[in-house]
Parts: C-alpha cells; structure tokens; sequence
C-alpha cells in the first residue's frame, strides 16, 4: 500500500457495536493514515449488491467526487497500485456524511470507518459506507486514479455495475435522447450508439422487440449536476451555453468530452459530470418539408387547445392554458405550426370539445389561422352531426381550405362501442378536389392513450410486450373503425379513404397492424422523412398515422414530418409554469418549436378524378322499327 501523509483532521469519532460479522482479513479499528485498509474491491463485490453489507470497515483513498452540499457525501477511488485487477469489481465507493461537513476537495486522501450499506431498493441501489465512526483528511495524492474509459455501449447489465462509484470517461459522442428535466433537475438522458427507438416501432410485440429494448437500456446514462435533490437549477454547470433558442440541445444532439463520477441513484445510472461538456447542437428545420402532390394534408395534435369560453375568460379550464396568457402564448405557437404547414387539410387531435359555434376552440384555430395568412375566410372547420363530438373533454376536427377542398355530404361520427369512454369519437367527412373534381373521405382518429394503467381492467393492463397498457381498448377501436368505413358512413359511394392522426400506437403495435390487414397501407418514406412524429422516455417511434385504402395509395404521392417537437424541450411550450422569469424570457418565443409534444405529419396527394360516365348502349334500330 503507498505511503500515505499523517492525518489532517477527525469529523466524527463516534463508536459502533453490533453492525454485522466481519469477514477474515477486515480492519479492526481505524488506525492512522498510511495502515492498513480495506480494499473497496473487496467491499463492492462483483454483484449489484455488496457482499459485506452490515460490516463495518475501514477504507482509505482518493475523493474523485466533492459532493457533500448536492448528494450529502463524497466518492472515493482506490489509489492504482491498490487495484485487485478484476474488471468487475468497481474500485469506487459513495462515504454518506451526516452531521457536520467536512472540507474535502478533490484529489485529498481521506480515511474512513464506517458500516457498509446500500442506499436504494433492490439490485439497483447505491454501495456505500454510512453512519462513518472515523473520517481523516490525510493528505493529497499525487495523482488521481485513472478512470474508467468507456469506449462503446455496455454489453452487459452488470457492466455500469461494475464502475459504480468510480471516475469515469466517455470516449465516443453520446447522443441526447431525453433532455426532458435538464432545467428540472440538471439531467440530461443520452445514449451510446445513436438516437434510440421505441422497440415496438421497429418490431412485433415479442422477443426481437425485447432484446432491442435491453440492449438500449444498456447503452443510455443520465448526465447529472451532482445536486439530485437541489430543486431547479438557475445555470447548469456542465453546459458551456445555457439551454435556449439557439442551443437548443434537442434529442438528436451530440455530447462529448463526459467525465465524472459514476453514481446510482433513484433506479438509474448518472454520471456526476466535473467538467464542461462539448455540445453539437442538432438543427432546428425552420421551415416545414416540401413533399410533392398537388394537395397537402397535415396531421398534428394541438396538446390540449383549449380557449376557455373563447372571449378572454372562462379559466382554468380541465387542460392546457391555465389562463389568457399562458392561452395566447399557445395560441401564437399552434397557428404558426399550422402557418407554416400551409396544409389544404388539417386532422386535429385534442381540440377542446366545446361544440362548434364562433367562439369554440375549432372555430378560433381556423379563424386564426385565416388571419395570420391575411386570409381572414381562407379556411373553415368541419361540424359534427350533433352538438358536441362524444363526451370526452378533448376532441378531433378538421380544417380544410375553402378554395382548395369542397366538403361532399354530412360529416359522419362513429360513437358507442370502444368510443363510449377512453378513444374519442373519430369524425369523417368526404371532400371533392376542386381541381380535379376527384373525391375522398378523411376520418381523424384519437385512440386510448398509454397512460393511466393504474384504472385499467384485466383485460387492458400493461402485459410487459412493449405494448403498455388499455392496447385492448386500442385494438377493439381499430377493428370497429375499419367495420365502420367499410360502410361508406358519409354516403360517398367512393373507395378513396384516408385515416389519420394520434392513434397512440406505435407502427408495429396491434390497432396499426389490425389496420393494414384490413387493407389500409400505411404512409411510408423511402427517404426516411417519417421516421418518427414522438419521444418518450428518451424512445422515438410513431403515434401519429396516415393509413388509406388501395385505392387512394395510387393517388399518394410522399410523407414527411417536421420535427419541431418531439426532439424540443418541454422548457419551450408555452407554460410559464414555476420557472424564473430569467429563464422562461430565454426559453419561449412564438414560434413552431414545442408548439406541442407531437410532430406534425404532411402528405401530399394527387387527386385523381372521378373515372368518366360509362357511354350509354347504342340503341337497336331494328328492334325500334315498327313492323310493317
């Protein structure tokens, strides 16, 4: 063991008894710097939890991580001669400091005597010295152990195990997947490997989707501020630019330069980063994507657009706005979204359900939208048969361009069944191409959400497949909207047919597949322009559909989506919420960007017409001569 300096100073001298059976070879007292110690390798084990747990010890190593004030103890390495040489067994350990802090700096030798426990639940806590009976300062070490360098993602679970506690490095760029809770919490999700995929949106529910979900699992980290209970933070330390418009560290970004100490904390792996990161900042597409066809179609969940009694009061309502202005500074995102969409036709998904008169969340969208063109009667909404759509708080609708789309007939409404409570009530309604005289029927769809398992019944809990929770809801909504269509509900006599918006299933799910073998293709991309519309949990996959019959394929002509929100910070939308007045005045701005949760999808089409009338049959001149 190396020489070590006298001790500097003594925190807590207090004595334990009765802390477990001490294994052969264990310290039996503090003793001085520079004595004999237990190795932490020998302390971590090479299992998730300790095998000492209850002993008490006493160790003696260099502080590679300070954080008394944000995590109540500091992180210890084991100084390099003093390593076992197994690479499973970490050389780092978290001391827990009650009481009075001591000063400790990164890079000091401290001396410790404490119980060895494990801070969490299960296999996924913490190895720590706790209720510390001894704790010198007894020196500086010349150099601090080398870290642990991480050069590709973790091929097994117990792999980030095996660093816990330790400095560690990240060699490769990391990828940010969730950037949800970096103004919340100082954390920032990224992954090894690239951008991560729900696993049901590249696979069927079953073994291939399970083994893509573990191997994701196993490459993605927190990035921390080292303070995990420290409320919001005014400037996160690791960052060279603050989170805002022009860095706006959207999923998709790319990180490098991580180094700091790796800790286990609320059932994830974090590293504690000690210095400033380098940030590639992913892009913002300012402008929507241009897809071809001569009639452009737009999906988008407007998150909640509710306008209280849409004369300036009527707040709070049961979602969105709080209030008028946090209502206007949604408004100025949404009609932007919708602005730049230039669309002929828009299914909306959580519409405010509050009928269709002129001052009714529909009816203020498509007046809006008119008026930010300059174009005040450009654009008009859909009706439903009767004065509300169901009963749900949140609705679907369409607004559609009055010179480029001629509605044909009533709109259709399918309530009752799978609609009565959890999917909200789909609308169709057929249209005519002005220029083409070719027709088609649009019906924009809202499915159960994946939330809410705690209500859910037998039959619709989570059964672990990838799935999530209420998928039997889903499934039931899908097989009676195909039944449905298949009667031509709005009298179009036309096979044209096109479903769209939030189904809240992923591509390879059951409702979506439910669909195609109904005979409904899904819109696709060869260029991958679709190849996501929502992140969630730090996984991108669709929500959002474009389905249509065999016949309106024929007449599809490209998808894309614009990504101006799933991959944004939620810091971005709207809310004021309980963030300083500093930051949101950095944060929001009223403009596409977290305009919702959902990315829009936008689809062009060329509507064909409508096949001639069959000439009629010639008549039979002998049969109309009179006999004679």
């Amino acid at each position: 063991m190396k020489k070590r300096m006298l001790p500097l100073g003594l925190l807590a001298s207090a004595l334990l008894a009765g802390c477990g059976d001490q294994p052969s070879g264990a310290t039996s007292g503090p003793g001085s710097c520079g004595d004999a110690a237990d190795l932490i390798s020998s302390i971590q084990g090479a299992q998730a939890r300790s095998p000492r747990t209850g002993s008490t010890v006493t160790i003696e190593a260099v502080v590679v991580g300070a954080h008394v004030d944000g995590l109540g103890g500091i992180f210890v390495q084991e100084e390099q001669a003093d390593r076992d040489g197994d690479p499973m067994s970490s050389e780092g350990l978290f001391l827990q400091v009650d009481g009075a802090n001591p000063r400790v700096n990164t890079g000091e030798v401290v001396r410790a005597r404490g119980i060895v426990g494990e801070l969490g639940d299960g296999n996924r806590s913490l190895t720590a010295l706790v209720d510390l009976s001894d704790f010198r300062v007894c020196g500086r070490a010349d150099e601090l152990p080398l870290p642990a360098l991480i050069e590709e993602a973790p091929l097994l679970p117990e792999d980030w195990e095996a660093w816990e506690g330790m400095r560690v490095e990240i060699e490769p760029a990391a990828t940010v997947v969730g950037n949800w809770s970096v103004l919340d919490r100082g954390e920032l999700l990224v992954a090894l490997g690239g951008r991560q995929w729900v696993p049901t949106d590249r696979h069927p529910p079953g073994e291939a989707a399970r083994q893509l979900a573990s191997d994701q699992a196993r490459a993605r980290i927190l990035l921390d501020d080292g303070n995990v209970d420290g409320g919001m933070p005014e400037q996160v330390a690791w960052l060279r630019r603050q989170p805002s418009g022009d860095a706006p560290l959207r999923a998709g970004s790319e990180v490098r330069g991580i180094a700091g100490v790796l800790d286990q904390r609320y059932g994830s792996y974090r590293i504690h980063v000690d210095g400033r990161v380098e940030v590639s900042h992913a892009p913002r597409p300012q402008t929507a994507p241009e897809v071809a066809g001569a009639l452009r179609i737009a999906t988008f969940n407007v998150q909640n657009y509710f306008n209280g009694d849409g004369k300036g009061g009527g707040f709070p309502t049961p979602r969105g706005a709080r209030d008028a202005e946090e209502l206007k500074r949604q408004r100025a995102k949404v009609i932007s979204t919708l602005r730049g969409l230039d669309a002929d036709l828009y299914a909306l998904t959580e519409v405010e359900n509050d009928g269709y008169d002129k001052d009714s969340a529909i009816a203020e969208l498509a007046r809006e939208l008119g008026a930010s063109r300059g174009r005040p009667r450009e654009y008009d909404y859909i009706r439903a048969p009767g004065e509300r759509l169901g009963g749900d708080e949140i609705s679907v609708g369409f607004i559609y361009r009055t010179r480029k789309l001629e509605p044909v007939g009533p709109s259709a409404a399918l309530e009752g069944g799978p609609f009565a409570r959890g999917n909200r009530v789909p609308l169709a309604q057929s249209f005519e191409a002005r220029d083409s005289k070719g027709r088609f029927t649009a019906v924009v769809n809202h499915f159960k959400s994946k939330g809410g398992c705690e209500e859910a019944d037998e039959a619709n809990r989570d059964r672990g497949d990838g799935q999530a929770c209420w998928n039997a809801l889903r499934v039931d909504a899908a097989r009676a909207l195909a039944a449905w269509l298949a009667t031509d509900p709005t009298g179009s006599g036309d096979p044209d047919v096109l479903i769209l918006g939030d189904l809240n299933a992923n591509s390879r799910e059951d409702p979506i597949r439910l669909l195609e073998e109904a005979g409904y293709a899904r819109a696709r991309d060869e260029g991958n322009r679709a190849d996501y519309s929502y992140v969630w949990s730090g996984l991108s996959g669709h929500l959002d559909h474009a389905l249509m019959s065999t016949s309106l394929a024929e007449q599809f002509r490209e998808i894309a989506v614009w990504h101006i929100n799933a991959d944004e910070m939620t810091a971005f939308d709207f809310r004021r919420g309980d963030r300083p007045r500093a930051i949101d005045a950095r944060m929001f701005r009223a403009d596409p960007f977290r305009s919702s949760d959902h990315d829009p999808l936008l689809l062009g089409f060329d509507i064909a017409p409508p096949p001639p009338e069959p000439a009629p049959e010639p008549a039979d001149e002998d049969a109309a001569t009179p006999a004679g």
